[in-house]
């Protein structure tokens, strides 16, 4: 007999096992996946119990495996669990990074930009031509019963019974040669806008001064050099322009020289009166005009109290110390407005009010505003 004989002879024994090993894989994998049915969770009362709820079911899973890699032929095919997506989240954007924080400007900073525009910001009239400064004032007068004067002319705040606010304008023409003649024309009457005190309208001597001084100026007026400064020792403005040194430490030596014997009680309020008054002229080289500035920049005392676009008014406190033999000091608080962008002046104020007078607080003394340009002539 040959092996296929055999084969065949014993082929139905064959049949038999194999129908015995199939019907035991089926019952092998009956009980897998039995094993591989999930349990159904119990509801959790606490959230924070979950984390240790999975943990558990990730130690039963593990386990499961474990068992099953560890039988025997014939092995179970392998029942594939893709690991669970993660879920898409949004990428996270990165935190702004912050804004520096501006840089807080200084009255230095200010006066040193005002300095630098001031000798390439223009407005600077040629031969045959006039730099024009239009301005509006507002001053106070004070009254009582016999006298009307400006502060500190007569009388003072707190001696006032009747104060008033006068408002004038006009323009100042002044010559590309300093030494020149300035053309200076009231623009309008005088006029009150405020009035303190009882009965402070019906004061007949009030309207006579304000026709003395609406007629002072008549329909212009020559001035060499511009005249003298108003409280000062008859020096023009010419004289002040063309004499002062192009440096801040020069400018300031020679203002201190000037004081003389009123130096310990006047410096500072002087030197800045000064140097505001002038600048608010608007005349003078870029580089006169730049050293005054940077000298303005360096009196104590001061600070910024507005900003707005590329005007900035800085403020200076200082104390107007009464002269030997007087008693008392008088604060003085000055302001100066410049536009940045050229080193022009565009308003002053100079305040001695100490407050709690008939004059409320913070009305100025005196107050101008100016606007500057430049001509090719005198009107007419």
């Amino acid at each position: 007999m040959d092996v296929f004989e055999k084969v065949e002879k014993i082929r139905p024994e064959i049949e038999g096992v194999e129908e015995s090993l199939a019907a035991a894989r089926m019952r092998l994998m009956t009980e897998i996946r039995g094993e591989e049915r999930p349990v159904r969770a119990r509801p959790v009362r606490r959230t924070w119990f979950l984390a240790a709820g999975a943990a558990g079911a990730l130690a039963a899973a593990t386990a499961g495996v474990l068992i099953v890699g560890g039988m025997t032929a014939p092995k179970p095919p392998v029942v594939a669990h893709p690991a669970p997506t993660p879920a898409q989240t949004a990428p996270s954007s990165p935190a702004p990074t912050p804004t520096a924080s501006a840089v807080p400007e200084t009255v230095q900073g200010v006066f040193s930009a005002a300095s630098a525009s001031a000798i390439h910001g223009g407005f600077s009239p040629q031969s045959g031509q006039y730099l024009r400064v239009t301005w509006t004032s507002d001053r106070v007068l004070l009254g009582d019963d016999s006298t009307i004067s400006e502060p500190g002319s007569g009388l003072s705040y707190p001696m006032a019974t009747h104060a008033w606010v006068v408002r004038s304008s006009g323009t100042t023409y002044i010559p590309a040669d300093l030494t020149g003649d300035w053309y200076r024309t009231g623009d309008g009457p005088v006029a009150v806008t405020s009035a303190y005190g009882q009965d402070a309208d019906a004061d007949a001597r009030l309207q006579q001064r304000l026709d003395l001084w609406s007629t002072a100026g008549g329909d212009g007026r020559f001035e060499s050099g511009g005249g003298s400064l108003p409280e000062g020792d008859g020096t023009t403005y010419s004289d002040y322009l063309t004499s002062l040194p192009a440096d801040a430490d020069g400018v300031l030596s020679q203002f201190s020289e000037g004081q003389g014997s009123t130096t310990d009680y006047h410096h500072a309020a002087m030197v800045g009166w000064r140097l505001i008054t002038l600048l608010g002229c608007n005349a003078g080289s870029g580089d006169v005009r730049a050293a005054m500035l940077q000298a303005l920049g360096r009196l104590p005392g001061s600070s910024i109290v507005d900003s707005h676009g590329s005007l900035r008014t800085i403020s200076f406190d200082s104390s107007f110390g009464s002269e030997p033999g007087e008693s008392g000091d008088v604060q003085r608080h000055q302001t100066i407005t410049v536009d940045v962008s050229n080193g022009r002046v565009t308003g002053s104020s100079d305040s001695t009010n100490p407050g709690g007078s008939i004059v409320p607080d913070g009305v100025a003394d005196v107050r101008t505003d100016y606007v500057v340009d430049v001509v090719d002539g005198l009107p007419g």
